[in-house]
């Protein structure tokens, strides 16, 4: 019979195993812009860069099984036995039950952080909706209603476009929600989407204080993630931004060649 192990040498084994997933996908990602060494990556009929974005998204799914299955649930078993404990803590000294609160708290935080990214990394319901479902869900989850305006026109689309573009599209649209909500101060958001010349279109626009010059130009990691996502998928990308608001512009195929 195995002995049972401490239980920081199962927590690092998970955090271990995260890592490597992490590291997983950055080889992923790279090899299909051409950068990875020693990377393998599978391919099938159809587009190389569809492959990669399939892999990257099994990949978040990895990822956020292992958060939940191997944080999740323990901080969920914590947090049960100090609800048992604080039932007895009018026994106790002010000092530990006032521990047993703080620890109560730190669990329910940390377990609320665990659920948070999870659910971010790999979302049950939008992959097996429309894209214009997706985008409305996101935008309604998002929050950003309680801080902007918004206005949304998703027009009908001729036909869905492939998978990969519809990840594309969410996760860039996830990408500029997350930078109105963080740092342009807005307080109008509008998110389109139509189709024109064969091409699916979303636009996204705040009136907020816009992108300085040197941002817009190298890029932080978020603007980094949305050109690569769109190169990857053969798209274009326009980003216009001053003191009057930012405006993305996403242009993608909407056939596989």
């Amino acid at each position: 019979m195995e002995c049972n192990r401490p239980d920081t040498d199962v927590w690092a084994e998970m955090l271990a195993r995260i890592g490597e997933k992490h590291s997983r996908l950055s080889r992923v990602s790279q090899a299909g812009t051409g950068n990875a060494q020693g990377v393998s990556v599978p391919r099938r009929a159809g587009s190389a860069r569809t492959t990669v974005l399939e892999e990257i998204e099994k990949e978040r799914a990895r990822i956020a099984r292992e958060l939940h299955a191997g944080a999740g649930q323990p901080l969920a078993g914590i947090k049960i036995n100090l609800e048992v404990l604080d039932a007895w803590s009018e026994s106790m000294p002010d000092e530990t039950r006032e521990a047993v609160a703080r620890l109560n708290r730190l669990a329910e935080a940390a377990l609320g952080q665990v659920r948070a990214v999870s659910h971010r990394l790999h979302p049950p319901e939008w992959q097996e909706l429309s894209v214009s479902d997706a985008l409305g869900l996101l935008v309604h989850e998002s929050g950003i209603g309680r801080q902007c305006e918004i206005v949304m026109r998703l027009d009908p689309l001729p036909l869905e476009p492939p998978h990969s573009a519809k990840v594309v599209l969410y996760r860039c649209a996830q990408e500029c929600i997350s930078n109105v909500l963080r740092h342009s101060g807005a307080s109008r958001f509008s998110l389109e989407l139509g189709e024109t010349d064969g091409m699916v279109r979303m636009t996204i626009g705040d009136n907020g204080s816009g992108i300085a010059g040197d941002a817009l130009k190298n890029g932080g990691i978020g603007l980094l993630s949305i050109r690569e996502h769109i190169d990857e998928a053969r798209g274009i990308l326009k980003i216009s931004s001053g003191p009057d608001g930012t405006t993305v512009e996403i242009s993608l195929p909407l056939t596989e060649d």
